[in-house]
């Protein structure tokens, strides 16, 4: 996002936030020490046990693996996804961090992995690990509380920005060829045949409800606070009337 100063300062500044972040490196030192010890095992072929009765799946809850809607969150099959979703949690989670506080960082989290979970199984997808559905809502927070700042890279602002993530997410997801979705799956066949299969094995429906998590808890923060103030003023209005 953009900042002002020179980039030198901003970088600096931006270093110091990630480096004072302790919910943010929980998180990822969580991640990356169960990443550590799966690869260790001889990774997801040699453990294989473990992601069916970790990762999510639909047949594993309704063998009464409840808890299956938490732990996915933690197991990743790749080095370079465990990787990329502590990135994103260290730049995009410290930010949140220190604008909402710890707190809202954990909630969103939280939310993300649990909404994203149950996106993806309504969707009826296979298994899922990954701590995508919180990336997803920590960034729909960020846009949420900040919906007029420049999303750097990108020349947009964080309101189309995570407006257009949740459709690209929601439309993706639709045309899983797997869905037989009138029209909707015609086209991820289509895809499908144009060699671009490999977009359907990316969790979009995760990303989806983890993303809409984060929006709505977004929304909430910034609902109308009830204060001393404004009730004096509607007391004050009423009265008059």
């Amino acid at each position: 996002m953009d900042t002002s100063g020179s980039p030198f300062s901003n970088a600096g500044r931006h270093l110091r936030r990630i480096l004072y972040s302790p919910a943010s490196w929980l998180w990822v030192v969580v991640v990356m020490a169960i990443q550590i010890r799966v690869a260790a095992r001889g990774g997801p072929e040699d453990l294989g046990w473990c992601f069916e009765n970790f990762g999510l799946s639909r047949d594993g809850l309704r063998a009464g693996k409840i808890w299956q809607i938490g732990s996915y969150g933690l197991l990743h099959g790749a080095w370079w996804h465990a990787a990329l979703n502590g990135l994103i949690v260290l730049v995009i989670g410290s930010r949140v961090e220190h604008m909402a506080g710890r707190p809202a960082l954990m909630r969103t989290m939280a939310a993300g992995v649990l909404a994203g979970g149950l996106c993806h199984v309504w969707f009826g997808a296979g298994l899922l690990v990954g701590l995508s559905g919180g990336c997803l809502a920590l960034l729909l927070l960020l846009t949420t509380l900040s919906p007029q700042s420049r999303m750097f890279p990108l020349p947009v602002s964080g309101k189309s920005l995570g407006f257009g993530i949740l459709a690209a997410a929601l439309i993706l997801a639709l045309m899983n060829p797997d869905l037989d979705l009138p029209g909707f799956s015609a086209a991820g066949r289509a895809l499908v045949d144009q060699g671009m299969g490999s977009w359907f094995q990316i969790g979009h429906a995760c990303h989806f409800g983890g993303g809409l998590a984060g929006w709505l808890y977004g929304r909430w923060m910034l609902r109308p606070r009830v204060t001393l103030d404004s009730l004096r003023r509607d007391r004050a209005r009423r009265e008059a009337e």
